[in-house]
This record gives structure tokens, sequence and C-alpha cells, in this order.
């Protein structure tokens, strides 16, 4: 169920205007706003999913889409050599939205 509120829903139904990278059914790709690596891409369900209430059992297929979707891009990136995906839950995340983070291009050291 959408969450009127939900920055990420309201990128999913077009009310906020960003670049999107790639769009399918379930999944909608863009850049992070604030980029924390070269590369620094979301892809988000369109569906809003929190961690603490929403998750469940048939939401994993879902979740497995967002990690291919990412390997997906991570080569036509041409970053798939060296990346990281990660999920921000709790009070770690800005939003409560599930989103993964495709991080990478870096051009020496990794960060760790």
């Amino acid at each position: 169920m959408p969450n009127s509120d939900c920055l990420f829903c309201k990128i999913a139904k077009k009310e906020i205007a960003t670049e999107i990278l790639k769009e399918e059914e379930n999944i909608i790709v863009f850049k992070d706003i604030n980029p924390q690596a070269p590369v620094h891409i979301l892809i988000v369900p369109k569906k809003h999913i929190e961690w603490k209430d929403d998750l469940k059992k048939e939401d994993l297929e879902l979740l497995s889409e967002l990690i291919l979707v990412a390997k997906k891009i991570a080569q036509k990136e041409n970053i798939e050599k060296a990346f990281k995906l990660v999920f921000n839950v709790g009070q770690t995340a800005h939003f409560p939205h599930i989103h993964l983070h495709l991080l990478g291009g870096w051009r020496g050291k990794i960060p760790q």
C-alpha cells in the first residue's frame, strides 16, 4: 500500500521528478541525490514495504528482483568487478521504505 508521505512512493508514482535510469513493473531505479560513491544508485520497489512491520515472506521474491536488477546495472555501469549492495535498516535508514543502494566506481582503494 503506497504511503502518501513517502518520498520513494511519490517518485514511483511520478509525483516527484527524478531521472529514472530503469523501470520495471515492480521496481524503479534512480541516482542517489547525495552520492557516497562515484556510482550511487537506488533500486526501489514500487510497493511500500517497511522492514519493521510490512516485510512478509511473499515479499522475498521482490527483494530478489532488487538484487538481480542491481547486478544488471552494475554490469551496465561497468563496475561489476567491485561494488557494494547495501540495505539500510532501522535507525540507519533515512527512509523506512525498503530500498537497495548500489555503490561502486572507485578508482583506487575501495572503502570498507
